[in-house]
């Protein structure tokens, strides 16, 4: 990599689950973010929310992006789909970079850094949801376990020490967590693909990126072993 093609803006693309979010990303941090519930309209609604971005961010078209990052999930099967089709269509067709980083990994990002536990949460649909587990070390945050898929009641059970919850937290159930649970504010625990975008630029200034073919997501029954947030 150039240090010209390290200047250009990265695009952070997150279709999870049924909250999308993009973002331009560039040497001074958060260059435009986009966020909207795509319900299951992912397909309808991304490109044309694209154009948007990169207008808002200066840019003419794709080819002056320098990168493109993309959330693996966990997440609902089709609306992962069409984010990382997105995201792989770009880079073979314009030769960029694909960095891919887990979607409760950028959940937990904005929380972790004060240095308490911070549970990340996914809404898996059936009152089920999915969840891991971040605590933060001098090498910065750390995923501390494998992906939980489980019922509130099991969820609330996982919280056995004062940790943060943030991300697709039940409204309804605000006040049934237990006395060691705080919730993020509700603006605060969306999640946000200028995190995304922070953690696939900071791989990509090392020099690391992934291969797009070999690139897949990770669904709502995909376990994954512990590693470092924001590892591909």
């Amino acid at each position: 990599m150039s240090s010209v093609e390290a200047r250009k803006p990265l695009l952070a693309i997150d279709t999870s689950t049924t909250w999308a979010s993009l973002a331009l990303y560039g040497e001074a941090g958060v260059l435009a973010e986009l966020g909207w519930t795509a319900g299951r309209e992912q397909t309808v609604a991304l490109l044309s929310a694209l154009d948007q971005l990169l207008g808002y961010g200066g840019l003419t078209g794709p080819a002056e992006l320098g990168a493109v990052a993309v959330a693996l999930g966990p997440g609902s099967f089709n609306a992962l789909r069409v984010g990382l089709s997105t995201a792989k269509g770009l880079c073979f067709a314009l030769g960029l970079p694909l960095l891919g980083v887990p979607t409760l990994d950028a959940t937990a990002y904005p929380h972790v850094a004060r240095g308490r536990p911070v549970r990340a949460v996914i809404a898996a649909g059936r009152e089920r949801f999915v969840s891991a587990l971040y605590r933060w070390s001098e090498d910065g945050p750390w995923r501390a376990g494998e992906y939980t898929n489980t019922t509130f009641a099991g969820l609330a059970a996982l919280i056995a020490e004062p940790t943060l919850l943030c991300g697709e937290l039940p409204a309804s159930r605000q006040h049934d967590w237990p006395d060691t649970a705080q919730l993020a504010p509700a603006a605060l625990g969306v999640r946000r693909a200028a995190s995304l975008a922070e953690l696939a630029w900071a791989r990509w200034r090392r020099g690391e990126c992934d291969d797009p073919a070999a690139l897949e997501p990770v669904y709502l029954h995909s376990p994954a072993p512990a590693r470092a947030a924001g590892q591909g």
